[in-house]
């Protein structure tokens, strides 16, 4: 009985953790311009700080890695 349970605690924290998805926040808004968001870009690349594009062309980073791009970035 106690392996079972052992095995259905681990099964369930590993579906768990898979099925999360990643959360982005805003970093710099498309308005603000071309050439921030170019040295935004570079800045995150040089960091290692996963970040996407929206369809207005805003900078979005992983929320988890929010505070890491303050520190680097600002």
């Amino acid at each position: 009985m106690k392996k079972i349970l052992i095995l259905f605690t681990v099964i369930s924290s590993i579906l768990v953790g898979c099925t999360q998805e990643k959360g982005y926040s805003v970093w710099i808004e498309a308005s603000q311009g071309p050439v921030l968001i170019d040295t935004a870009k570079e800045r995150l690349i040089n960091a290692k700080i996963d970040f996407i594009l929206d369809d207005n062309g805003s900078v979005l980073i992983n929320e988890k890695d929010f505070d890491k791009a303050v520190l680097c970035c600002s």
